[in-house]
């Protein structure tokens, strides 16, 4: 066929990525949300295989971002390859049925050179959970000259988990063409970009033979005991710089703001008072590590990080007692988000830290505004979240998106709504980073507000400050400065 003609053509920034990555192995795509990314990815596989040098495409995303390729990709695939191309949607629940079965063994069946182009779409959690995933990842990328691109890859990690060792170990030795997409490449730690450049260069990423040997370089560590072991802790990192420069050769960085005009986004605080009932079990957690609920079930802590999650929990109306069950803690917080509301007559993003939050916020915001209000996208329902997103985003009715960033806070397009509310913040800062992107849209002219739900003198106010200021919590409460926490 003649060269590969997109359907729309690149614009600036995506054609200084596409001369950056052009004859490359492996490269980085550090591009924010909405700058290209999916459309980068397409373009070039579409060239190399019009070319003759690739002949499928497996791309690997988490399991809130996966299913949005299909639509993504019509959207610049040349049509002379979208007309042969056979793309298949992996699904752990759907490979166990007959059909499902008879469709991905038609799909897997060996192919040559030659033979139409096929694309794998596969969440990264199943390359953890699902042996049956893993195997159809790695005999996929055997078959023919695979061009493997890793979405949203900073949740691969960690060097020790299962799906980076499939990355590392099983699938990128067998790809043609290697590819990371993140719009934020380091969200926790700098430590973060060793296992994401695990993937492209397996035998000795960035120049380091051993994770141990790149941390040695750039981070800086404490000895502690923990218990009756000494580990090393992280408490701060050195030559950065250094590091940035190892990257700058093999990726390439654009933000949102760089490639467009977009108005300015605006913050505020909404301060939540606590019941009676809130401020004792939350003195007692803080006070003791133990709090005992008035059903006398007792919350208790044994480790600072988890002393601080029973805290948090508790400010959002939520206790777990020893024996694991969830008990609901009268608290202020959605009545004050639905007063809140009460000022707001668009669309609005709702991010919640729990579960137990979202369906709490959920039926409030229901029993206010009417059935059909209210949009949810959450772990408890990965089978209908795609469905209640087509809802949020095509119907005036459908006002609230209740979501936790966890499941919802990558890879969407919420800009419909301009209001985001933070009922609880969880101390993720690549979770608030993400987040923050879904409503932010190319051409839009009204400014997001960001509200963040918050109860003063708690440790509330000490996450906010932490994610604003974009640090680590893990990082913050190394050695003794814990104890600025939970006093």
């Amino acid at each position: 066929m003649t060269e590969y003609q997109p359907k729309r053509p690149p614009r600036a920034h995506q054609r200084e990525a596409e001369l950056a990555m052009e004859g490359r192995e492996f490269f980085a795509l550090f591009m924010a949300m909405r700058t290209g990314k999916t459309k980068m990815v397409v373009d070039e596989f579409g060239r190399l295989w019009s070319r003759g040098e690739a002949d499928d495409l497996l791309v690997i995303a988490p399991a809130g971002v996966y299913r949005t390729w299909p639509e993504a990709m019509g959207l610049d695939l040349d049509p002379s390859l979208e007309e042969v191309l056979d793309i298949f949607l992996w699904s752990a629940s759907g490979s166990k049925t007959a059909r499902g079965q008879e469709e991905l063994a038609s799909f897997i069946a060996p192919r040559r050179r030659g033979d139409p182009p096929r694309v794998l779409l596969i969440n990264m959690e199943a390359l953890s959970a699902v042996e049956r995933a893993q195997r159809l990842a790695v005999e996929f990328v055997s078959q023919r000259r695979a061009y493997v691109a890793v979405d949203e890859s900073t949740t691969s990690k960690e060097p020790r988990s299962k799906r980076t060792k499939s990355l590392v170990q099983k699938i990128a030795p067998r790809a043609r063409v290697r590819r990371i997409l993140s719009g934020l490449p380091t969200p926790q730690s700098p430590l973060d970009i060793y296992s994401q450049f695990n993937f492209l260069q397996p035998e000795k990423p960035l120049g380091f033979s051993s994770f141990v040997s790149f941390r040695s370089r750039y981070a800086i560590t404490r000895r502690q005991q923990m218990g009756a072991r000494w580990i090393d802790l992280v408490v701060g990192y050195r030559f950065q710089d250094e590091l940035a420069e190892r990257i700058r050769d093999h990726s390439y960085r654009v933000t949102l703001e760089d490639c467009y005009d977009l108005p300015e986004s605006t913050y505020q605080v909404r301060e939540v008072s606590l019941t009676e009932e809130q401020g004792r079990l939350y003195r007692e957690m803080r006070d003791r590590a133990v709090a005992v609920l008035e059903t006398e079930e007792r919350v208790s802590a044994s480790l600072v990080i988890t002393q601080l999650l029973r805290m948090h929990q508790i400010l959002s109306g939520v206790a777990v007692d020893e024996a694991g069950k969830l008990h609901a803690i009268p608290e202020h917080r959605t009545q004050e988000l639905l007063s809140l509301l009460e000022e707001y007559d668009g669309k609005a993003v709702i991010w919640c830290a729990y579960d137990a939050s979202v369906r709490g916020v959920s039926q409030a915001l229901e029993k206010k505004y009417g059935e059909g209000s209210v949009a949810r996208f959450w772990g408890g329902n990965p089978s209908t979240r795609e469905e209640e997103e087509a809802r949020f985003k095509t119907f005036s009715r459908c006002r609230f998106m209740v979501a936790t960033a966890a499941a919802g806070g990558r890879g969407r397009t919420w800009d419909a709504a301009s209001l985001t509310v933070y009922h609880s913040n969880t101390h993720n800062l690549e979770h608030r980073s993400q987040s923050e992107e879904r409503v932010k849209g190319v051409g839009k002219v009204q400014p997001a507000l960001y509200v963040d739900m918050v109860s003063p003198g708690t440790v509330d106010e000490k996450i906010l400050k932490a994610l604003r200021g974009k640090m680590d919590l893990a990082s913050l409460l190394t050695g003794d400065a814990w104890r600025s926490w939970v006093v």
